[in-house]
């Protein structure tokens, strides 16, 4: 196992930079005009999908960003005890994973931060944006910001081999299904040019979850 003084620096490193480019462009984005509101928002169609899949979104974010955020200061305060008693170890091959995790980590947080940057004041949760974006980061993935998620998700409980982690990768589903309710109104905005976007870039992953033509 890694040392867990060296995973609070990069976890909080990670942190840290997520938060110096989203709260300044997400306050920004807030105070934007530019943004259509939501009075049409009956129009579009509705979230339909089981409680487990909300349930688990939720869940998953809340547990992420309780950790993400501060479990960098809790070590260094020595206040992580509980957290830790839940970590376990697979003998030879565990540092394997926890740099796989590591690198999906790093790789969520530019993923985020491109995306972010890329993305602008656009932001369908605040309002239906009168453009797309198809540049920067969104040339790859349809939605870098949830993408980001999932790749969190996965190298998280791969870098702290922690059983408290591991539920994160339900929360994969959750932002699967939140992606496709947000396309569907994407798709009903802006017809067939976001459908073309939808065949030449992936979904989550670069190259993968392209529409079929």
């Amino acid at each position: 196992m890694l040392d867990y003084n060296l995973l609070a620096i990069f976890i909080g490193s990670n942190a840290l930079l997520y938060l110096t480019v989203h709260i300044p462009l997400d306050i920004i984005t807030y105070n934007s005009k530019v943004e259509k509101t939501k009075t049409g928002a009956k129009e579009y169609p509705p979230w339909d999908k089981s409680n487990f899949v909300k349930i688990v979104t939720v869940l998953s974010s809340l547990v992420f960003w309780s950790f993400f955020l501060f479990w960098s200061i809790l070590h260094f305060l020595n206040w992580d005890n509980f957290i830790l008693y839940f970590n376990f170890d697979i003998p030879f091959v565990g540092i394997f994973f926890q740099i796989i995790g590591m690198i999906l980590v790093t790789f969520g947080t530019v993923t985020a931060i491109i995306g972010r940057v890329s993305r602008g004041t656009k932001a369908i949760s605040w309002g239906i944006p009168k453009s797309l974006t198809m540049k920067g980061w969104f040339r790859f993935v349809r939605h870098p910001l949830y993408a980001s998620y999932c790749y969190y998700f996965i190298g998280l409980p791969l870098t702290m081999f922690n059983y408290l982690l591991f539920p994160l990768l339900l929360g994969i589903i959750g932002y699967y299904f939140t992606a496709k309710y947000e396309e569907r109104i994407l798709v009903k905005e802006f017809g067939e040019e976001y459908i073309e976007y939808q065949k030449k870039v992936g979904m989550l992953i670069p190259l993968i979850g392209k529409k079929r033509k």
